[in-house]
């Protein structure tokens, strides 16, 4: 027995330190533009991506992450693949803060259970996003512009869940955009200010099955709600240029708290609308557009949470023109944290039309100092006295450990000792819970 016993335990230290190999979480810092074969393996398995709010990390070649995080910056992919899996028990994959922006024919296929906590996904082109697991957006949005698509498939466990103002926007506002959401088996679950858009008559959402909605909580409230778009008539038929049938539901319409929202035609044929940060901290959008009929004017309306909507500024409209019309106009004051921009267009019988939604991101965490730099018993981190919100700070490796992590309130000052640790290059990180974040390097010096 006690033979038996003593030769287990090098196979039972090798299972443990196995096993923990296994479950440990690598973290990556991203503080500059960069490709992901210079950075991250092509196979990353519990991995933390965390990407500065400047940062785009550009994935270059085919890309498997397992039980994946990515925290904060933008993700780009062009004619690429990146497949998002859970290994060991069901793990979710999450973007916390990330913009993922998918170009050409790049294909996400997420097999693993999928979280949007204050993210954007957006697929250009034919790019394609495939789900089979539960998808639950919060304060997220995904755009299918273009000719783009996502499906999820699977069932009533494993639901889409939209909400905090998420936001599927199906359709760029041109005309020419066939864009889909195809929802095979799950539920979609769509709460308070949550909704599902569909740009035009050649856009569809596809649909068996009734969404549900939960209008209210609350002693007296009212219950969930189901509402079918199956056998939907609308936008279809004589006149337009699909025949109706099941389960195709064609644009202009919302699917919100309230039902099925018919919508407007939009006025004009919009062929592009980019918004960009300027390095004067000042916000630039710009758009064209391919064709007019008795266009009034563009209202430049502006959101700090996707909900709830302010008009910044209008444009006059060139009327009438069968000729490409670039148009721009500049935020000269937005808001701190995450800026929502939309184009209302106004033709001349008062009719209008929306356009998708950017976003913009204007890191709250800006006002950062920290001193010593060079540093060698201690750095103090000033946050500054730019939002109320908690804070997290990171002391990173070069190689992406973490060496330190603290949470504070944004107006003070936060220590840490640093004397225990080899001298060299480290990255300080702050992070917003809005998402927002800034990085800077910090020497160490035992000189």
């Amino acid at each position: 027995m006690k033979t038996v016993l003593y030769k287990s335990i090098p196979l039972l230290i090798f299972s443990l330190i196995l096993t923990t190999t296994c479950l440990y979480a690598t973290s990556y810092v991203i503080s500059a533009n960069t490709n992901w074969s210079a950075k991250l393996p092509a196979t990353c398995a519990n991995c933390t991506i965390i990407i500065s709010s400047n940062a785009t990390l550009t994935i270059n070649e085919a890309v498997t992450c397992q039980n994946c995080t990515f925290e904060g910056g933008t993700v780009s992919m062009t004619n690429q693949t990146l497949n998002l899996q859970y290994s060991g028990s069901t793990t979710a994959t999450s973007f916390i803060g990330t913009d993922l922006v998918a170009n050409g024919t790049s294909k996400v296929i997420v097999n693993a259970p999928l979280s949007l906590l204050s993210s954007t996904i957006t697929l250009n082109n034919t790019s394609s996003l495939t789900t089979s697991f539960e998808d639950d957006l919060t304060a997220s949005k995904i755009y299918l512009n273009d000719n783009s698509s996502m499906m999820a498939t699977g069932g009533a466990s494993t639901p889409i869940n939209l909400v905090g103002s998420s936001q599927i926007v199906i359709g760029s506002g041109s005309q020419t955009s066939s864009a889909i959401l195809t929802v095979n088996g799950p539920t979609l679950n769509v709460d308070d200010n949550s909704s599902v858009s569909v740009g035009n008559v050649n856009n569809v959402f596809f649909d068996w099955a009734s969404f549900k909605s939960a209008p209210g909580t609350g002693s007296g409230a009212a219950q969930t709600k189901s509402y079918s778009t199956s056998s939907s008539t609308m936008n279809c038929g004589s006149g337009y240029p699909h025949a109706c049938a099941s389960p195709y539901l064609y644009g202009p319409v919302v699917l919100n708290k309230s039902g099925v929202i018919p919508g407007n035609t939009l006025p004009v044929v919009l062929v592009g609308f980019s918004a960009e940060l300027n390095s004067n901290k000042t916000i630039t959008l710009d758009w064209d557009t391919q064709q007019e009929v008795n266009s009034n004017d563009f209202v430049i309306e502006r959101s700090a949470d996707g909900s709830v909507w302010n008009e910044i500024g209008t444009v006059a409209a060139k009327g009438n023109s069968a000729t490409v019309t670039n148009y721009s106009f500049t935020d000269e004051t937005p808001g701190a944290g995450i800026n929502y921009y939309r184009l209302k267009m106004v033709d001349l019988d008062n009719r209008y039309g929306y356009t998708d939604i950017k976003v913009i991101r204007m890191s709250v965490v800006s006002n950062i100092s920290f001193f010593p730099n060079p540093a060698r018993d201690y750095v103090n981190v000033s946050l500054g006295q730019t939002s109320n919100i908690e804070m997290t700070i990171r002391l990173v490796s070069l190689s992406g450990q973490v060496m330190q992590e603290k949470k504070a309130a944004s107006g003070g000052i936060v220590s840490f000792p640093v004397q225990q640790y080899p001298a060299g290059l480290y990255i300080l990180t702050v992070v917003g819970t809005d998402g927002s974040r800034e990085s800077s390097k910090l020497m160490i010096s035992k000189s």
